[in-house]
């Protein structure tokens, strides 16, 4: 970190002082919009461009294991991520635990994608999967919410609709159906999973390296024509099929159209060792399609009441657009319900 030590003090006054540009030792510092949980610099300093991300101080150690991660890709020759500089854990410099990596230029994707753009994207994601633990070389880099077992995922749905269910029926017009409606979606969910025998236990999975987190603003097309991802603190090992039902159902993929979404399941490649992929995959949709109901419910209630824990970043977004994507994705978890029960498993 002593390379970079002189750049990062004027980083912690610009974020002290809520600046958005500040100058400061010939070093020039940028709030970087977007995001929820964390506070992100664009840093310009002797002629080059580096990425300091301040995390939320909690037991995920958040810029610890994104550091680790991109360490990871480093040493594995996988060129799906910026280049790691330094980890500021210990809050030397900075308010916050901090991870610096070398500024990655280039653009988000953005829906509708090209078919081009939407096969570099399947292909970048393919070639995180590709990157497996090493048996003899115990890692502790499992993702963020891949449990590998069902029970936490209900408990998580059925905490969500107790915390927040009872201020959507009260506060918000047409909410008392809504919340009911929500509270079905959790009922048939574990009725679902009740009523299966499939094992999302950690010895039953092909374990791969996981996005988790699908946003598109979290990718960058580089004028070099390659793809890359930003923000990694919630990836590590993981379910695969956990990971590709993400990309179904992630908020920020909505704009795909349901042709696009059938070919990314559909070219995926499933890894050759996991004979209970497509049954877990089953499960999930049920899941994940409701849980994106409630993370939704979540954001409406912080746009109303303040956020709903410690962030560095304010959720910004219009409360009318807001309600009326959780009414849409009610709906469309709704679907899956319907679409399971007629036909099976989804593909």
């Amino acid at each position: 970190m002593h390379d970079i030590d002189r750049w990062l003090r004027p980083v912690a006054a610009a974020h002290a002082a809520g600046a958005e540009i500040w100058h400061a030792e010939g070093v020039t510092v940028q709030r970087v919009p977007g995001g929820n949980n964390n506070a992100l610099y664009r840093v310009e300093a002797e002629g080059a461009c580096y990425a300091c991300k301040l995390c939320v101080d909690d037991d995920r150690r958040r810029a610890a294991h994104e550091y680790g991660a991109l360490r990871l890709f480093q040493e594995a020759g996988i060129d799906v991520a910026p280049e790691p500089l330094g980890l500021d854990e210990g809050c030397t410099l900075l308010p916050y635990p901090a991870v610096v990596y070398r500024w990655l230029p280039g653009m988000p994707l953005r829906p509708p994608l090209t078919a081009a753009q939407l096969a570099l994207f399947l292909a970048t994601f393919q070639a995180i999967h590709a990157l497996r633990p090493d048996p003899l070389a115990p890692d502790d880099l499992d993702s963020w919410f891949h449990w590998f077992d069902f029970a936490p995922y209900l408990d998580e749905l059925a905490g969500l609709l107790g915390t927040y269910g009872p201020w959507l029926s009260r506060d918000v017009a047409g909410g008392a159906a809504l919340r009911e409606r929500l509270a079905h979606l959790v009922e048939v969910c574990a009725a679902f999973v009740a009523a299966t025998d499939v094992d999302p236990g950690r010895e039953c999975v092909a374990l791969r390296m996981c996005r988790v987190d699908a946003n598109l603003d979290n990718t960058l097309l580089g004028p070099d024509g390659r793809l890359r991802w930003v923000d990694w603190e919630y990836c590590g090992w993981g379910d695969p099929a956990l990971d590709l039902c993400e990309l179904r159902w992630h908020a920020a993929l909505e704009g795909l159209d349901a042709a696009q979404q059938r070919w990314l399941r559909d070219h995926y490649r499933r890894p050759a060792d996991d004979a209970g992929f497509e049954a877990r995959l089953a499960v999930w949709d049920r899941i994940i399609s409701t849980r994106w109901c409630f993370l939704i419910l979540r954001a409406l209630w912080s746009l109303h009441n303040g956020p709903d824990r410690v962030r560095l970043t304010r959720i910004v977004a219009d409360p009318d657009t807001l309600h009326a994507r959780l009414v849409r994705f009610v709906a469309r978890a709704e679907r899956v319900v319907q679409s399971t029960a007629r036909d099976g498993p989804m593909g």
